[in-house]
């Protein structure tokens, strides 16, 4: 029995999910990582960042980007998808909305109060942000789940 899951398995999976871990390359070539809050739609991953960060940059020299989203503690609950995409900007002003709607609907519970937070802070969140619709590269999505390893699909 492989390990894999299958695709109704990562859908349900990358829709609950919730971080991303998003890497990009420097333009020294060194990786970058970074968390994020996503939204997995239609097989593509949402992602929004402020337009002038670091990742916002590393985008726009190369495209190519790397995501993981995984979870479990013990062992035997170890899940993950890791996918290979090309990040394009979501440029149509309806979708950017749509996006941001959906993006603040998923995680309205996670947020804290920005009105509370020092000046700096309010300032940093502020600024003009883009919205990423991260693409699956054709056979580049890898995942598994310890759990379905023979012998241990029902351990506790």
């Amino acid at each position: 029995m492989g390990v894999q899951l299958t695709q109704d398995e990562i859908d349900e999976f990358l829709t609950n999910g919730h971080t991303v871990i998003l890497a990009t390359t420097r333009q020294s070539g060194e990786p970058f990582m970074t968390p994020l809050w996503y939204v997995y739609e239609n097989g593509a991953m949402y992602l929004r960042t402020r337009a002038k960060s670091a990742k916002a940059k590393h985008i726009a020299n190369n495209p190519r980007v790397c995501l993981l989203v995984e979870s479990g503690e013990r062992w035997v609950d170890l899940r993950a998808v890791v996918m290979n995409c090309d990040a394009e900007v979501v440029d149509d002003e309806a979708e950017n909305r749509r996006i941001q709607k959906l993006l603040g609907e998923k995680y309205a519970a996670f947020r804290g109060e920005v009105r509370k937070a020092p000046k700096a802070t309010k300032k940093h969140y502020a600024a003009a942000s883009v919205v990423y619709k991260c693409v699956l590269r054709e056979g580049e999505v890898r995942s598994w789940y310890n759990r379905k390893l023979r012998g241990l699909e029902k351990a506790g």
